[in-house]
This record gives C-alpha cells, sequence and structure tokens, in this order.
C-alpha cells in the first residue's frame, strides 16, 4: 500500500485520530477493558505500552428516535 493511499485508509478510520494517550500521544489500538453501562453509555479503560500511563474515556450515545407511526 502506497503512502498516500494508506494516509487516506486511515482518515476515514472514525477512532483512528481519537485512540491516543494523553500522555505521550503514542496510538492505542484498543481499550484493556470495556463496561456497558446502560443503553446508551459504555466506559473504556485505557492503558499506553509506551508511557505506561493508565486512563478511562467514556462514551455516550445518543438518545434513538422513535419512527412515527
Amino acid at each position: 500500500m502506497s503512502p498516500q493511499s494508506e494516509t487516506a485508509a486511515l482518515s476515514r478510520l472514525a477512532t483512528y485520530s481519537k485512540n491516543i494517550c494523553p500522555q505521550c500521544s503514542e496510538w492505542l489500538l484498543a481499550p484493556d477493558w470495556s463496561e456497558h453501562l446502560n443503553e446508551r453509555c459504555v466506559r473504556h479503560t485505557w492503558s499506553c505500552e509506551a508511557c505506561g500511563y493508565d486512563f478511562e474515556t467514556t462514551v455516550v450515545f445518543p438518545a434513538l428516535e422513535t419512527a412515527a407511526a
């Protein structure tokens, strides 16, 4: 894969620019643990292999709209 097409493919990933360590900016592949809190909320626990920093993130999904009958 050429560098240009690789960059284009990575830019389409929704999580590519979001999964970085807030301490050292190293890219993180996946959370160590994910916990479903309720129908709209998921908490992730992360640890950076590069610097050892541990942190949590929370994802809150929008409420589903009900379809008009």
